[in-house]
């Protein structure tokens, strides 16, 4: 008798979850979860299957498609992820359909997939084959440049992507040594009771080739003439595909085109040798305008034009005419001048006549002058300027200043000539919002002594920023610090070169430059030491919004290199951002810790504070 009341129990329930499970058809997927997927990550599976989960919030906020639970697609999606593990390298992953957590009030509900991954196949060793090359290559030292970056070495797990992309990477190092048809094939010696396999790949290389005629398409301003003497390559010599590459990059670089393509014209069946190159531009507009508008909680309202003309006096210069206004700058105006490729495809050197108003909280200066800047593009992530400067300033003098206390004028004249060294490394990326990599830059600042000038100093100043992805997660940190050491007397360092901070990308608990040294009036005087640390956790939410909280130290001194850790100033916070064209709008709240005279402080911005 149990056993007849347990059987039909079994049944009801079975036939009720096959009802529950049809029933849901059309319901909204409103939350999509994975248990057991130690290696491969939530969005990563997301993004190859077909349901989607959508939010309240994304439902209440945008207009995104919601995703409706359909068996079907169940299925599909089930399949998928087998699909997804197997080219990840586990051949006998296993997914299932654990839980449906139905809201039937809200008609939506949530998934819950199972997933076991099982052993990873993993490579056990790799060997290339070289055939015939072996007598004309060195062997030995192809090897080693290839060994150096292939995804799949010994140890690493097994992925269909990552092989497919040592195949295309190896083909290309002998395209570059002149085989221009070479091909690579692959062999896999899988061992499934130990989860293993070897790679094989045999280097198919074809006739040894050289670079045929240039032929030049689209110019019409710029001349065909002047785009030679850019080629990376000549005529006859061995073909080498890294060549086109650059110059390829080259042309760019030169700001003249909006289309670059430098492609062989090569034909696989009948193996032309040598290999014309067709060389496609299209020019960008020889003149151009940029206009903008928008408003910060620190700079108001700002506006500003860049006027470009390309094809200045010929060949690569430039022109360049920028005015802007904001509250910080009430006015800027800069026309520059600029000759690329000075010494070198490298190099570019420019002429930078200006005149400004800087109005900051701290100082109030008006500035003409010349800067004249060379600067050296060492590789895409490495750059260095050196900029001769000649200035005229003139600062407002504030009434019951002590620096002036002897001085009867409300302005305050002086010279300013030396130059400045500052070089950037950054391989951080995408570029407005970074999720991986870092940005480093330093700058060396002398004024005065030999050059000329009213003051004699020095200025040096660093800054670190890395950025690293957890997940969902990114975490952005900054450190930053800088020191100005004055050879003479007074020991007088000019308003704009001293340091500030406090504000939007600085410590947040502050407002504009009100951490650190004041005037009696309570003004920022600046310091000649600065120290600050940045720590951000950024979250995406949904859309384009994402969250950030934040924790920020810092301080200024008035000393030269001195610098007290028990004195800094703390804050932490958090904020919005929206991502948009130009860069996230940025909302930022900070408050002061251990500081009970301080209130919070409120931001508006574009771009992440760094």
């Amino acid at each position: 008798m149990k056993k007849s009341f347990l059987l039909i129990g079994c049944l009801f329930f079975a036939g009720s979850l096959l009802f529950q499970l049809a029933a849901q058809n059309n319901y909204e997927v409103r939350k999509i979860n994975f248990h057991g997927n130690k290696t491969l990550d939530k969005e990563f599976l997301l993004d190859q299957m077909a349901l989607k989960e959508v939010s309240f919030l994304q439902k209440l906020l945008t207009s995104e498609e919601r995703f409706l639970y359909n068996q079907e697609l169940i299925k599909l999606d089930l399949e998928r992820l087998v699909r997804i593990y197997q080219s990840e390298g586990f051949l006998n992953a296993e997914t299932k359909l654990n839980s449906l957590k139905v809201n039937k009030d809200k008609q939506s509900v949530r998934l819950n997939f199972e997933v076991e991954e099982g052993n990873p196949i993993l490579v056990d060793s790799v060997t290339i084959l070289y055939g015939d090359l072996a007598n004309t290559v060195n062997t030995d030292s192809v090897s080693a440049r290839i060994f150096r970056k292939l995804n799949l070495t010994k140890g690493k797990r097994f992925r269909d992507e990552a092989i497919s992309s040592d195949v295309l990477f190896i083909e290309d190092v002998f395209r570059n040594l002149g085989y221009a048809y070479a091909k690579v094939k692959y062999d896999l010696d899988l061992d499934v009771d130990r989860h293993s396999t070897q790679i094989t790949y045999t280097i198919i290389p074809g006739p040894l080739c050289r670079i045929g005629e240039t032929m030049i398409i689209g110019n019409k301003h710029v001349s065909s003439n002047f785009i030679n003497k850019q080629l990376e390559y000549s005529e006859g010599e061995t073909y080498d595909k890294s060549l086109l590459a650059k110059t390829r990059e080259d042309l760019y670089n030169l700001q003249l085109f909006r289309v670059v393509s430098v492609l062989p014209d090569k034909d696989s069946e009948s193996l032309k040798n040598p290999i014309p190159v067709r060389l496609y531009v299209e020019e960008a507009p020889r003149f151009d305008t940029r206009f903008g508008v928008g408003y910060g909680t620190e700079d108001k309202f700002r506006t500003f034009i860049d006027l470009n003309y390309r094809g200045f006096w010929g060949g690569a210069r430039r022109l360049n005419l920028y005015v802007k206004h904001s509250a910080l700058e009430p006015y800027n105006i800069s026309l520059k001048w600029i000759q690329p490729q000075f010494f070198s495809k490298k190099s570019s050197l420019a002429f930078n006549p200006f005149i400004n108003r800087i109005s900051e909280p701290g100082y109030d200066t008006r500035t003409y002058g010349m800067n004249i800047p060379l600067a050296y593009r060492f590789n895409d992530h490495l750059n260095s300027k050196l900029i001769y400067y000649l200035e005229n300033v003139e600062q407002t003098v504030e009434e019951g200043d002590i620096e002036f206390q002897d001085y009867v004028e409300d302005k305050f004249p002086y010279n300013k000539s030396g130059i400045l060294f500052s070089t950037v490394f950054d391989d951080a990326k995408p570029r407005f919002s970074p999720i991986e990599g870092v940005n480093v830059s330093v700058g060396f600042k002398v004024n005065g002594h030999l050059f000329g000038g009213d003051f004699n100093y020095t200025r040096l100043w660093a800054d670190l920023r890395t950025y690293q992805k957890a997940g969902k997660w990114v975490i952005a940190v900054r450190t930053m610090a800088g020191g100005i050491n004055s050879s003479d007397d007074s020991q007088f360092i000019p308003v704009e070169d001293r340091f500030y901070s406090g504000g939007s990308n600085s410590v947040r608990g502050w407002s504009r430059s009100q951490l650190g040294p004041k005037r009696e009036s309570g003004t920022p005087l600046g310091g000649k030491s600065i120290l600050e640390g940045n720590l951000e956790l950024r979250y995406p939410l949904f859309w384009r919004v994402s969250g950030v909280a934040f924790m920020d130290t810092g301080n200024v001194w008035t000393e030269s290199y001195s610098y007290h850790i028990n004195n800094l100033g703390y804050a932490s916070g958090g904020g919005l951002r929206v991502d948009t064209p130009i860069g996230p709008i940025r909302f930022d709240v900070g408050f002061p810790l251990w500081n009970e005279k301080k209130s919070a402080q409120f931001f508006i911005s574009v771009g992440q504070a760094f």
